[in-house]
């Protein structure tokens, strides 16, 4: 495919191929200390083969004092400089450039990880954070200097470039926002002021590598929900600050409660944050990147309109790592989509398991060993159910070679998928549905739809492999009344098939109870979503949560949590709330989401009768898209 996006550019003296870049994202695939791992390296160099132009490593921690994250990694010692070597080595072995990005956390540091107390313009705690010890003038210098010394080190590991972390409210960042910096010396006040801090780091990075590496600063276009935040005006003073220092280019990204880069919007939006990266590229001459949830094909108008000059990808090199090889060769239908579920930042902040983790891509992380090859034989294999699960199992084993059937009971493939793409915000699960059935196809996998298996058409098929991917079936509460008043669930809700009166009571609030009351309240339903638990919408990741319940609040659905229920009657369910009061919430309309259970009925027959047979997916036990797709994938690797 022709276009700007794979012209040759230059930043300073650093040529590349084309002008896509990955953009840094922190992946926890360092060792607990900080150093390169294989999984790293792996993972660099499947992005590297993927046809980036540019890689920026994610924020690499400058000082033991500035520690954000578990397994962060690390360029604070001369140690850390052979690890980091290889690294390069494996992404120059594709013809792409390799930069990293510098970072000090300062009151994003954690004293758990850092043993010390975290550092900071002004002593003001981050929300839920410690209060930091404000940097005296010699504490700044001295940290300047932990800038410089890292870049020496990128240097000596042979990186093309350097990005100096100024955004996302790590340390510099930290003084350029007038809600974290209170100073009132001369590193306070005014933007030329409290970007001192950034030109005097950037000045000793430049200093310190010569004109070997070419340097950049990433900064935010605008803070977004931040009282006293960074506007465009202000990013594009700082931006020509940083130019007349020595930055070669400017990296443009947003931030806050409120940035659209980190949160869904009602449909899907491509690139989020352009106006952000076209306000900036008006107040400099030095090259642009532009990020925040770009496709390629907004990439190219973004370019063509001239509002910046590199495009950085994150998520979507997570989803595949092979975009912009696919891209250039027009093969877009091959591209699995990235879904926005945030899944991967939520798992930033895990202490369940180290390492980024994606919804699409069980090989995120697992490059070498998830690798798909050819099977020893090519078997006869039978994948029973259509969802998820069993459409990513599919393609795996035919992309291995064997001869795969998928059975359907249902006229369309996609199960959970379809009804999960029709709430508000969620439309991009559709392209994942589309993307499966599209390879199923070109695999050459035989899908017969309304096809219900049954243990005699499993015998008569003869399967050398069976996979059961038969899903769940909805959990019925034990209510009394439920037989007598109107009640529907959910996807019958969602998917136009059962007829919800104007006041709806949705007895359960986990993720479907709660999407459901949203898409009703939007056709202008009194909606009031009841659980037991003490919380709502705890399936849904810490990134998008608060927005998701502050929805649920302007769009006037009642939530009600502790509720004991006692009966549905005609009027609707009498429950007694958290406060211990009996009442009745009235409803023509009560909508089950209650849950489901696993629908393996089928498993327990045929077990026994199919010498090799597998469980994947939510028949194994109800759980999310990247637990299916993560099952789908691993069983068709081991057959």
């Amino acid at each position: 495919m022709e276009g700007r996006l794979w012209q040759p550019f230059r930043i300073g003296r650093m040529e590349l191929k084309n002008r896509v870049v990955m953009a840094p994202i922190v992946t926890r695939y360092a060792t607990d200390e900080g150093y390169v791992t294989e999984r790293l390296k792996n993972y660099c160099e499947a992005r590297a083969r993927g046809g980036a132009a540019l890689l920026i490593l994610e924020a690499s921690c400058i000082h033991p004092g500035g520690r954000t994250f578990a397994n962060q990694l690390g360029i604070m010692d001369d140690a850390f400089i052979p690890g980091l070597r290889e690294l390069v080595r494996v992404i120059h072995k594709h013809g792409a450039r390799a930069a990293i990005q510098l970072e000090h956390g300062g009151r994003m540091a954690k004293s758990e990880l850092t043993g010390m107390q975290p550092v900071a313009p002004s002593p003001l705690a981050m929300p839920g954070g410690e209060v930091p010890r404000e940097l005296t003038v010699d504490g700044i210098a001295e940290i300047v200097t932990f800038f410089a010394r890292a870049a020496l080190r990128a240097k000596k590991a042979g990186f093309d470039g350097i990005e100096i972390h100024g955004a996302h409210s790590f340390l510099i960042d930290q003084f350029l926002s007038r809600a974290s910096n209170k100073r009132r010396d001369a590193y306070g006040g005014d933007v030329r002021n409290r970007a001192r801090f950034l030109i005097e780091v950037t000045k000793a990075v430049r200093e310190a590598v010569g004109d070997d590496c070419t340097v950049w600063c990433r900064i935010n276009g605008r803070e977004y929900g931040t009282p006293e935040g960074e506007t465009l005006e202000e990013a594009r003073e700082t931006a020509r600050l940083a130019q007349e220092a020595g930055c070669e280019a400017i990296h443009v990204s947003g931030y806050g409660p409120r940035a659209p880069n980190n949160l869904t919007t009602p449909t899907f939006v491509p690139a989020v944050l352009e106006d952000l990266a076209e306000g900036i590229k008006k107040a400099v001459t030095v090259p642009v990147i532009a990020v925040g949830r770009i496709t390629p094909e907004a990439g190219e108008r973004i370019l063509k309109e001239g509002k910046a000059d590199l495009i950085a990808i994150a998520k979507a090199l997570l989803a595949d790592p092979e975009l912009p090889n696919k891209v250039a060769s027009g093969r877009l239908e091959d591209i699995t989509p990235c879904i926005v579920c945030m899944r991967c930042r939520d798992g930033l902040r895990s202490t369940k398991f180290v390492g980024i983790k994606c919804s699409v891509n069980a090989a995120l992380g697992r490059e070498v060993e998830y690798r798909i090859s050819p099977a020893r034989k090519s078997r006869k294999v039978l994948v029973i159910g259509g969802g998820p699960a069993g459409m990513e199992a599919a393609r795996v084993a035919a992309r291995r070679g064997h001869q795969v059937t998928l059975w359907e009971k249902e006229a369309r493939l996609g199960g959970q998928l379809i009804q999960a793409a029709i709430p508000p915000h969620k439309d991009r699960i559709a392209p994942l549905a589309n993307y499966l059935q599209t390879q199923l196809g070109k695999l050459g996998v035989r899908v017969e739809l309304r096809k219900e298996a049954t243990v005699a058409m499993i015998g008569a098929f003869k399967p050398e492999v069976l996979i059961l991917a038969t899903g769940v079936k909805p959990l019925l509460p034990d209510i009394p009344g439920l037989d007598k008043a109107h009640v529907v669930q959910t996807g019958d809700v969602l998917e136009g098939r059962a007829k919800v009166g104007n006041k709806v009571a949705i007895i359960g609030g986990e993720l479907v109870g709660c999407e459901t009351a949203e898409f009703l309240a939007e056709r202008g339903k009194k909606v009031t979503v009841m659980r037991r638990g003490q919380q709502m919408a705890l399936g849904v990741g810490p990134s998008l949560r608060p927005s998701f319940l502050d929805r649920l609040g302007e769009k006037g659905v009642a939530l009600l949590t502790e509720v004991k229920y006692h009966e549905v009657t005609s009027d609707g369910v009498v429950i007694t709330n958290r406060e211990g009061r009996k009442e009745t919430v009235e409803a023509d309309t009560i909508v089950l989401a209650a849950g489901a259970v696993p629908e393996n009925k089928l498993y327990q027959e045929i077990k026994d009768k199919v010498s090799e047979t597998y469980l994947i997916g939510d028949c194994v036990e109800p759980r999310t898209i990247r637990d299916a797709i993560a099952d789908g994938y691993r069983i068709a690797l081991k057959i």
